[in-house]
């Protein structure tokens, strides 16, 4: 059951004083004054209760998190930059096996499907074409120790489609998503030199 925040005590307990005491003015204002020191405890209490919900921190309250995990604000980093640094350290603690890789690039892709898909012994792609891009470090960091994890991105043909294979059910055939357009020594081109992009518009690093 979520924590319900009262915003007036005395208000909510006027309503409970029994008919016989409701016109003592002396007595009721002696309540009303108890009541409000306990206000303070009160809000507190509501705030501390979504101390660790990172996604509604920002400031000095996000630090705090941050120095518990140990993990300090870098100069001059926005509050969105840390708390999704924040939100990758959290995710390391439950990497491991598909499902909790597959709930983990949920959260940080937006995706609410992401595909999780095995290449070889060893090597996974992570796939979301409907949320963030993930970024190499960071598929890595949900994978198990001695499992290779890449964030997958398809090749599009003219017509618009994924690049499939031919048997059933279709695979999708994914390159590895580069973190930023660059062109790298012995990227992926066509006959004619053409660099050969994925879906995202990045080159395809050999």
């Amino acid at each position: 059951m979520a924590l319900q925040h009262i915003d007036n005590l005395w208000k909510k307990l006027q309503s409970l004083v029994i008919t016989q005491y409701k016109e003592s003015t002396n007595l009721l204002s002696l309540i009303e004054k108890v009541t409000d020191c306990f206000q303070d405890i009160e809000d507190s209490s509501y705030r501390l209760a979504n101390f660790a919900n990172i996604e509604e921190a920002d400031g000095n309250w996000l630090d705090i998190i941050g120095k518990l995990r140990n993990l300090p604000r870098d100069d001059g980093e926005s509050d969105k930059s840390y708390r999704d640094r924040l939100k990758i350290l959290f995710k390391q603690s439950t990497a491991g096996t598909p499902q909790n890789i597959i709930q983990n690039a949920a959260d940080l892709s937006k995706d609410r499907n992401p595909q999780y898909l095995d290449e070889v012994d060893g090597v996974f792609f992570v796939y979301t074409p409907k949320g963030k891009q993930l970024s190499r470090k960071t598929v890595a960091s949900l994978a198990p120790a001695g499992v290779l994890g890449l964030p997958g991105a398809s090749f599009r043909l003219t017509s618009g489609k994924a690049l499939a294979t031919v048997e059933q059910p279709h695979k999708l055939i994914l390159a590895v998503a580069q973190d930023k357009n660059i062109i790298d020594n012995g990227y992926l081109s066509s006959e004619q030199g053409l660099p050969l992009l994925t879906e995202d518009g990045r080159h395809i690093i050999l």
